[in-house]
């Protein structure tokens, strides 16, 4: 049965952009393939807790008892799977597919009660010594087959069932392409990680932290999509992450969240969606929580969008929308809350350069935020208080190249810092921040925190 544009196509259209008929999503439901920010990781300390080595070849017993006896790099998904609630699995630098074979349907999946951590140098005793200041080492890729997208991984990481003790930390996720007929169930969603929250009873809300999202395409959602259709519950927490250079072959190329007749409203501090593009519209973030008992209300504090692209259509960083899978009613809920965040830069081809608004009721609620909104118009605005909001250059150190001269995000030279003139400076709201930036270093330097991704020192 199909679903006039339900996933995207009708939802994503603007009030002044008219949709065809012909654009459908397939609605397949067979398809498979908190309010408190979570506390900083931690050393294990008891004793029962057992460590599961991993580097890309492997060593002596190939056991994963340590890094002398680590697990081969095409075991990292049977080191994952024989963990028990309080394990961890430690993942070297280098890069891990996520099959050796060419089957695209093959990705990895978390699991509730384990934490996975990427990027050790393979010497490492406690978790405190690994070391994230040089960039994130340890790639989960997508790329499989020849070389080249077209037979890659459809998606790299494919979640479900999962609640907030499913933690992955120290990524980069690259490569997932599900060029696929998009349906409501997972075809063509989430090329990065796919969180499967769908249905009644469905849920998926693991915690992704320090991780970097790039070059992965999808038909909606290439970098992250959080699915909690048709009664099911989605609510992700998102760290310190990056969505860089994601391509949607429709729309939203950093994530989409799918509320539509149930909930999918993740919560994303510190993180930054930089030079993501879409094929039509919403060149970042896709926020839709249509339908009657929809609910799509991300929480973002201390985010950056900058240099997203709408290439044919309008959004060019987010929207939020609550537009029915009709088209025209509006019986859901989507507030897209901004604290602390920087908006700018972002294009379109047609209005509404940095954010869209879609639907009767849905909105943007921005606070102590720099947000550019020269071409915004209504409704296509700042909702209810803008208290602390400003609208100026935030002087990065070089907005043209978001990691930097090294080409490494999450190291000091990193384009997205802030110049000392910068008036996003000490201008934040302390409320619900967390106790370090995307750097890792000390998140209020002085009294006030800083508007952005970065402190500045």
């Amino acid at each position: 049965m199909k679903k006039s544009i339900c996933i995207c196509f009708v939802l994503f259209f603007g009030l002044l952009i008219s949709c065809s008929k012909d654009d459908t999503i397939e609605n397949n439901d067979s398809d498979t393939t908190g309010s408190d920010t979570p506390p900083a990781p931690i050393d294990p300390v008891s004793t029962d807790d057992i460590i599961h080595y991993v580097t890309p070849t492997g060593s002596g017993a190939l056991d994963g008892t340590s890094w002398e006896n680590a697990y081969p790099g095409t075991s990292l998904q049977d080191a994952i799977d024989v963990s028990e609630t309080g394990d961890e699995v430690w993942v070297a630098t280098g890069v891990y597919v996520t099959t050796p074979t060419t089957d695209r349907t093959i990705s990895f999946n978390m699991k509730n009660g384990i934490a996975i951590y990427g990027s050790f140098a393979g010497t490492e005793t406690m978790l405190s010594e690994r070391n994230l200041t040089n960039g994130i080492t340890s790639i989960l890729s997508g790329e499989i087959g020849i070389v080249g997208a077209v037979d890659n991984s459809y998606t790299v990481i494919y979640n479900e069932q999962l609640d907030d003790t499913a933690v992955i930390d120290g990524f980069e996720i690259k490569g997932g392409n599900d060029d696929r007929q998009p349906t409501s169930g997972g075809n063509g969603l989430g090329g990065g990680i796919y969180n499967h929250g769908y249905g009644s009873g469905g849920f998926c809300s693991p915690i992704i932290r320090n991780c970097l999202f790039t070059q992965n395409t999808a038909s909606f959602g290439a970098g992250a999509f959080n699915n909690g259709y048709n009664g099911g519950h989605t609510e992700p927490t998102y760290i310190n992450c990056i969505f860089y250079q994601n391509h949607a072959l429709n729309e939203a190329g950093g994530m989409d969240s799918y509320g539509v007749r149930g909930n999918a409203s993740p919560t994303v501090i510190n993180s930054i969606f930089y030079e993501n593009t879409s094929a039509s519209n919403v060149g970042a973030m896709y926020a839709w929580g249509g339908g009657p008992g929809g609910n799509c209300n991300p929480q973002l504090i201390n985010c950056v969008f900058v240099n997203n692209r709408a290439l044919n259509g309008y959004g060019g960083a987010f929207i939020a929308d609550n537009l029915d899978e009709n088209g025209t009613t509006s019986s859901g809920s989507c507030t897209v809350t901004l604290q602390n965040c920087i908006v700018w830069g972002n294009t379109a081809t047609e209005i509404s350069p940095q954010f869209y608004v879609r639907g009767q009721g849905a909105q943007v609620l921005a606070t102590y935020s720099d947000i550019d909104l020269i071409g915004q118009t209504s409704p296509h605005i700042i909702a209810g208080a803008t208290t602390g909001n400003i609208n100026a250059n935030p002087l990065f150190s070089n907005i043209d190249i978001g990691p930097g001269s090294d080409g490494i995000w999450r190291t000091n030279d990193d384009g997205l810092k802030l110049q000392s003139l910068s008036p996003c400076i000490d201008t934040g709201n302390n409320a619900g921040v967390i106790s370090t930036d995307i750097l890792l270093n000390n998140r209020i330097f002085n009294a006030t925190v800083d508007i952005g991704a970065y402190e500045f020192e």
